[in-house]
C-alpha cells in the first residue's frame, strides 16, 4: 500500500469513527424524547389549568401564579470572564483564561445586527414582543413534538434560556420548568429586553470552551463579534441549541444544515431575502480554532502580573474579567529579548545556555522590559530566570558598603588591607570549617582605599568592611531595600554574605537598586500602570516609595561607581560598564564556581539587571560578570537610554568634599572626616567573626530640618 492510500484509509476510518459518534449521540437524543415529551406535556397542563380567564390574557395569569410561587431571584451562577492585558501601548499581550474556557462579555452595541436578529430568529422568534413565557409556542412546540418526534425551535423563551444559565440547573421535573418560568419573569421585570439579549449573547455556551458570542467569535472564525459577516452570524446562532453536535470544526456538514435552518429562519421573519440567504450558505468560511484565544505573547512577564493582581488585589485574573495594563514597553522588551539571545549565543562555547533581564524606572517602579529566559533556540529551559533566586556574587557588595558609610564606620578613603585571610567559619555552604576567601584574580593588592576596593569588586577588603559593620545592619539595609528573600534569622547567616553567596532574585535586585537612582527612595516594582474589574472601576493603585537610605549615602555610592578610573585595576577603563554619553553607575557580580553571572547598573532615568547563567546550575567556563552579563547590560542601557539626559541630582546638604586619600576630590557624610575608620581594615590575617545573632538597625528615616542654621 503506498503512502497515498494509507492515508486515504486513515482519513475513511476516521469518517467512519465520526459519523459512529453522531449517531450514537442522535440516539442518546431521541433516547430522551419520550421523556422530554412528558415534561413538557406536565408544564403545558398546568398553565392551561391556571390560564382559566381566557386564551387573552391567561398566560399572564399563570405566569403570575407561578412567579409569586417561586420567590425572589436567587445569587446569579458565577460565570468566568478573561481577563485582558495590555502592554504599555496597549496591544493585548495576553487573555488569560482557565485551560479550555474562555468568555469575553461584550455590549449588545459590540455585537454585530445580524448575529442578534439570527439569535433571535432561532431561539426565540417573538422576543422582542412577547412576556418570559409564549405559551403558545410552548403548545405548538410540545404538539409538534408529539406528532413528529422532532423539533426546529424549542419552546424556551430567550429569557427562560437565561434564567437557566444563570441560576438553575435542568433535574428534567416540573418543578424545574415552573421555576425556570418564575424566574424568566422577574428578568422581564427588572431588565429591558436589550439587557436580557445582552446577558444572553454574553452568558450561553457555544461549545469549544467558548461562552458568549465575542469568546465564540474569537474561537471559530478569530474575529470579534461586530465583525461577523451573515454567513458566520447565522453558523454561531445554529449553535446553543447542540453546542457538541453543530460544532463545524468537528461536524462541518452538520453546522452548514444548522446554519441552512438558521438562515431560513431569518428569512421567514424578513430579516434577509432569499438571496441573502443563498449567498450565506454558498460562503466558504474559514474557521479558527479554540487556540485563538490562548494569547500569551510574554509568558514570563504576565506571570508577574498575574501574581501581583493575585497577591496585591486579591483576584483571580483568569476568571474575573478584568481589564489589567502594563508597564511593559514593546519596544525596549523586543529588544532585550534579542540583546539576551546573541549574547547567550554568543558566549555558548562557555557552557552558558541562559540568560535574563529586569529593567525599571527607578522614580515610578515600573518594569518596561522583563526577559526571564534566552529563547527556545539556545537550549534554555524556560524556566522564569528572572524570579528565581540566584547567587547575586558581588553585587551584594551594594549593601555592604552602603551600610558601612551610613554608619560611619568608614569613608571613601578609609585604608583596607587586600591579603591573605582566614576565618574560623565560612558560609553556610562549608560549615564550621576555616574559609579562606580569595580575590577573583588570586592576588593581592595590599592597602588601598574602600573607593578603589568597592569598585573593584575585591573579597577581602569587602569581608573585613562586614565584619566590622555587622552582619544584621547589612541585612536590614537589603530588606529594607526590598530583598525579601533574606527572611532567615539573622544568625542564619555568615561572613560570606558580601560575597553574595546567599540568592537572591534577579528583580529583586532591580528593586533593590532603584535606591541608588533615585535619591535613597525604594520604588517597589510594578508590572500595572491600571487594573479595572469587569464594570469598569479602576481597583489598582501603585504603591508609595520608601526613604530607606540616606541620600548623602547615595550620592557617595554613585560617585564612587560612577568613576570608571576606580574600577582599572581589575576592569580596566572604558570596559562595559561605561557607556558613551552617559554617566553611569554599574557593579558586576560572579557567583562561586562560576555558576552566576550578574550586573546591575543605572541612571536616575533606568535600572537595569543582568544575569547569564544555566538553568541546572551547572558551572560556566571562565565568565565573569564583565564578560557574560555585562554586554547584555551595556547594548540594552545604551539603546533605551538614547536620547535620554541623566539628570543626576546635585549633592544633598549632608555631604562634603575634600581633596583626600588619594582623589583630587573625596566626597564625605557630615560628621566624619578623612580620617573616620583609622586603621579598622587594617587587622591581622585572622579575624573573628562580627555579627551574627546581632539586632538589626532600623530602617532610615529621613532627619527632620535643623532649627538653626550652623556657620
Amino acid at each position: 500500500m503506498t503512502p497515498s492510500q494509507r492515508r486515504a484509509a486513515l482519513d475513511a476510518a476516521r469518517g467512519e469513527r465520526r459519523d459512529l459518534a453522531v449517531s450514537r449521540i442522535r440516539a442518546r437524543r431521541h433516547s430522551r424524547r419520550p421523556r422530554r415529551r412528558r415534561r413538557l406535556i406536565l408544564a403545558i397542563a398546568a398553565l392551561a389549568a391556571l390560564s382559566v380567564t381566557g386564551v387573552a390574557v391567561g398566560g399572564q395569569v399563570a405566569f403570575a401564579l407561578i412567579s409569586s410561587n417561586v420567590g425572589a431571584l436567587p445569587q446569579p451562577r458565577p460565570l468566568a470572564s478573561d481577563s485582558i492585558v495590555t502592554d504599555a501601548r496597549g496591544n493585548v499581550i495576553a487573555e488569560l483564561h482557565p485551560a479550555g474556557e474562555t468568555r469575553l462579555p461584550v455590549r449588545l452595541e459590540q455585537m454585530a445586527p445580524q448575529l442578534q436578529q439570527a439569535i433571535v430568529a432561532i431561539e426565540d422568534r417573538a422576543f422582542w414582543t412577547e412576556g418570559p413565557v409564549d405559551v403558545g409556542r410552548m403548545i405548538a412546540s410540545a404538539w409538534n413534538d408529539l406528532r413528529h418526534n422532532s423539533s426546529t425551535q424549542g419552546a424556551s423563551t430567550i429569557p427562560m434560556q437565561l434564567a437557566k444559565v444563570l441560576y438553575l440547573t435542568d433535574d428534567r421535573s416540573l418543578d424545574y420548568k415552573l421555576r425556570q418560568i418564575g424566574f424568566a419573569g422577574h428578568l422581564v421585570a427588572a431588565l429591558s429586553k436589550h439587557d436580557i439579549l445582552e446577558a444572553y449573547l454574553n452568558d450561553i455556551p457555544f461549545g469549544e470552551g467558548a461562552t458568549g458570542v465575542e469568546a465564540a467569535a474569537h474561537v471559530y472564525f478569530g474575529v470579534p463579534a461586530a465583525k461577523l459577516d451573515l454567513a458566520q452570524a447565522a453558523m454561531l446562532a445554529g449553535l446553543p441549541n447542540a453546542p457538541s453536535l453543530d460544532d463545524p470544526l468537528v461536524h462541518p456538514e452538520a453546522a452548514a444544515q444548522r446554519q441552512a435552518t438558521v438562515l431560513a429562519a431569518m428569512v421567514n421573519l424578513g430579516g434577509i431575502t432569499e438571496q441573502q440567504a443563498d449567498q450565506a450558505k454558498a460562503e466558504k468560511l474559514s474557521l479558527a480554532g479554540p487556540q485563538v484565544d490562548d494569547i500569551n505573547t510574554e509568558p514570563a512577564f504576565v506571570a508577574r502580573v498575574s501574581q501581583q493582581v493575585r497577591t496585591q488585589l486579591h483576584l483571580d485574573p483568569q476568571r474575573d474579567g478584568l481589564t489589567i495594563a502594563t508597564t511593559l514597553d514593546p519596544g525596549l522588551q523586543q529588544f532585550a529579548a534579542q540583546t539576551v539571545h546573541t549574547q547567550v549565543q554568543a558566549v555558548r562555547q562557555l557552557n552558558v545556555s541562559d540568560g535574563a533581564l529586569v529593567s525599571v524606572v527607578p522614580q515610578t517602579g515600573a518594569v518596561v522590559a522583563y526577559i526571564g529566559s534566552a529563547g527556545v533556540d539556545v537550549g534554555t529551559s524556560q524556566i522564569d530566570m528572572a524570579a528565581v533566586s540566584r547567587q547575586p556574587g558581588s553585587t551584594f557588595k551594594l549593601f555592604t558598603y552602603s551600610t558601612a558609610f551610613a554608619d560611619r564606620r568608614v569613608t571613601m578613603v578609609t585604608p583596607v588591607l587586600d591579603e591573605p585571610l582566614v576565618l574560623p567559619t565560612g558560609s553556610g555552604t562549608n560549615g564550621l570549617q576555616a574559609w579562606k576567601p580569595l580575590d577573583y584574580d588570586r592576588t593581592w593588592h595590599g592597602v588601598l582605599p574602600v573607593g578603589k576596593a568597592f569598585p573593584n569588586s575585591l573579597n577581602i577588603p569587602a569581608i573585613r568592611t562586614e565584619l566590622a559593620t555587622g552582619i544584621p545592619p547589612i541585612l536590614s539595609t537589603a530588606r529594607s531595600m526590598g530583598v525579601t528573600t533574606l527572611d532567615q534569622p539573622n544568625s542564619s547567616y555568615g561572613p560570606s554574605m558580601t560575597l553574595g553567596t546567599y540568592p537572591i532574585p534577579l528583580w529583586e535586585m532591580a528593586q533593590a537598586v532603584t535606591t541608588f537612582a533615585d535619591q535613597g527612595r525604594m520604588h517597589p516594582v510594578t508590572f500595572l500602570t491600571s487594573v479595572r474589574d469587569a464594570t469598569g472601576r479602576e481597583v489598582y493603585g501603585a504603591a508609595s516609595p520608601r526613604q530607606v537610605m540616606d541620600p548623602g549615602v547615595v550620592h557617595i555610592v554613585n560617585q564612587i561607581l560612577t568613576n570608571d578610573s576606580n574600577r582599572q585595576l581589575e576592569f580596566g577603563l572604558g570596559s562595559d560598564l561605561t557607556l558613551a554619553g552617559h554617566l553611569v553607575s554599574a557593579k558586576t557580580g560572579t557567583s562561586e564556581d562560576f555558576r552566576d553571572n550578574l550586573t546591575v547598573g543605572w541612571t536616575p532615568q533606568l535600572v537595569t539587571a543582568t544575569w547569564v547563567g544555566n538553568a541546572n546550575d551547572s558551572p560556566m567556563h571562565g565568565t565573569t560578570g564583565i564578560t557574560g552579563a555585562a554586554p547584555i547590560w551595556h547594548a540594552f542601557m545604551l539603546h533605551a537610554l538614547k536620547g535620554v539626559p541623566d539628570a543626576w541630582p546635585a549633592p544633598p546638604a549632608d555631604v562634603y568634599s575634600t581633596s583626600a586619600g588619594g582623589y583630587q576630590t573625596a566626597w564625605f557624610l557630615s560628621g566624619t572626616t578623612p580620617q573616620t575608620g583609622g586603621n579598622i581594615l587594617l587587622g591581622g590575617k585572622t579575624a573573628g567573626i562580627v555579627g551574627g545573632g546581632q539586632t538589626g538597625r532600623s530602617p532610615y528615616v529621613p532627619p527632620a530640618p535643623p532649627r538653626k542654621k550652623r556657620h
